[in-house]
């Protein structure tokens, strides 16, 4: 990568660092970060739980400059005071790995039928048959637009998937 592709994606990452500084007040004055990215404050409470490091359920300017300077060190892999977007995308790239790994496990639990660790083609068809009959709601072995579940805002009708 070119060197002015690196200047530019850190350049980007200080940008949207400064975002939150430049917005930080009206942030505030809307009920806080987790509010105001619709989350119903749960950003904040996440960040409470990751930099307290006394746990005692506040947090510190301190405790959060400790915690993002950590932060900032393990994504520094060559440890020279600056992050590259290499550096980045591997940071990235291991946060997916490990969200694919959970999520993988999730689902070999949920369709595992015999819980031996994989998941045959009868346990797979046996879930969407499952999920096919809850559906069918007047039983005559078709789902029409109607009984299909109707899904609230940032709700679902059972697990949602099909």
């Amino acid at each position: 990568m070119k060197l002015f592709g690196k200047v530019a994606i850190v350049a980007a990452g200080l940008g949207v660092l400064g975002t939150g500084i430049a917005f930080g007040p009206a942030v505030a004055a809307q009920g806080g970060w987790g509010k105001m990215a619709g989350h119903g404050g749960k950003g904040f409470h996440r960040m409470i739980k990751r930099f307290d490091a006394d746990n005692n359920g506040e947090l510190t300017l301190q405790e959060l400059e400790n915690g993002r300077n950590e932060r900032f060190k393990e994504a520094d892999t060559n440890g020279d005071g600056v992050v590259t977007a290499d550096e980045l995308k591997a940071r990235i790239m291991q946060r997916m790995e490990r969200r694919a790994d959970r999520r993988v496990q999730r689902m070999i639990r949920r369709l595992d039928e015999d819980r031996n660790g994989s998941v045959t083609q009868a346990e797979y068809l046996s879930r969407a048959k499952e999920r096919f009959t809850w559906a069918d709601l007047n039983d005559d072995g078709k789902l029409s637009g109607d009984e299909l579940p109707r899904r609230k805002r940032g709700g679902r009708r059972g697990s949602g998937r099909y």
